[in-house]
């Protein structure tokens, strides 16, 4: 997987590029792309969303 920090703009393969955590979606050339990192167990989290639908679906779940 790609470092969530670059740009994903930028010749991702799909096969490299992370899934949005609700739909599964690779996630290439998305502008909407949004990672949301928090910590947890003293350990970074992060999960990747494709859309603000898709983080709100999420966020309503957990």
């Amino acid at each position: 997987m790609v470092d969530p920090t670059s740009d994903l703009g930028e010749d991702v393969d799909e096969d490299d590029a992370p899934e949005c955590a609700v739909c599964g979606d690779p996630i290439v050339e998305n502008r909407d792309h949004v990672v949301r990192s928090w910590i947890e167990d003293d350990e970074v989290q992060h999960r990747h969303f494709c859309s603000d639908e898709c983080e709100a679906e999420f966020d309503a779940e957990h």
